[in-house]
């Protein structure tokens, strides 16, 4: 039992020194210039700042003429009134997407994506994250409980950068072949992010199992504009549970 024990503080180190080694590199980054960040004149008052993270999704893969969700999703909200600006270092969609402003990378993993996240939420500022990541982990063999460990990992380093509000979106592809995997991921997730609430940071998870259907996929993974539609709609409504939190 003591080997046990020890095995498991010995992860639980690495794992923080993998953290606070990423933060090191950002707050460096600050310090010698060569990471920006924006100042708070570039924010329009009364602006929702909304950063879309995550991969190919993130990006429009299976929709490009609506940017995927983040063109239905400025519609959306626009029609509920509200003034947001996408943040992001990422610009992907067509013209007639108004802001295509977005932090997706096609076929980026929780694991590459922690090195880098400090310093992208530390340009961007959002006030809401929208976090959509895990397929590509699972997909290249990590386990559910390896992918919502480094789930955890990058929303340790998100929470100690910015008090954004983060909406953690579970996986929305199908994933026939790793359809065990997929759910175990999804219910560790809402619990890795349960732990983060009760520990008072301003997090939400959603469930996404059953948001699609076999009509709403483009390719077998990826969705096509009807499915990013009904993606938008899960966006919006947590946005809106975000600013207006009341039951």
């Amino acid at each position: 039992m003591r080997d046990g024990r020890a095995t498991v503080g010995r992860i639980w180190f690495g794992r923080a020194v993998l953290v606070l080694a990423c933060l090191a590199t950002v707050l460096a980054g600050v310090r010698s210039g060569t990471v920006t960040v924006q100042r708070s004149a570039d924010a329009v008052p009364g602006t929702v700042r909304i950063m879309p993270l995550g991969a190919s999704s993130t990006v429009g893969k299976g929709s490009p003429r609506t940017a995927g969700y983040r063109g239905p999703l400025q519609e959306l909200l626009a029609r509920d009134g509200l003034s947001v600006d996408l943040v992001g270092s990422r610009r992907d969609g067509p013209a007639s997407v108004p802001d295509r402003d977005h932090e997706g990378r096609s076929g980026t993993t929780l694991a590459q994506m922690l090195p880098r996240v400090a310093e992208w939420v530390v340009r961007a500022r959002p006030d809401v994250v929208l976090l959509h990541s895990g397929t590509n982990d699972l997909q290249k063999g990590a386990s559910a409980a390896e992918a919502a460990r480094r789930l955890e990992d990058v929303l340790e380093t998100i929470v100690s950068v910015s008090d954004a509000h983060v909406v953690v979106a579970g996986v929305w592809a199908p994933l026939p072949g790793d359809g065990r995997d997929r759910e175990e991921f999804e219910r560790l997730s809402a619990l890795v992010v349960a732990g983060f609430r009760e520990r008072g940071h301003q997090m939400r998870f959603v469930d996404a199992t059953g948001l699609l259907t076999p009509q709403d996929i483009a390719d077998g993974l990826h969705p096509n504009a009807a499915g990013y539609r009904r993606i938008a709609g899960m966006w919006e409504r947590e946005i809106l549970g975000v600013l207006d939190p009341r039951p």
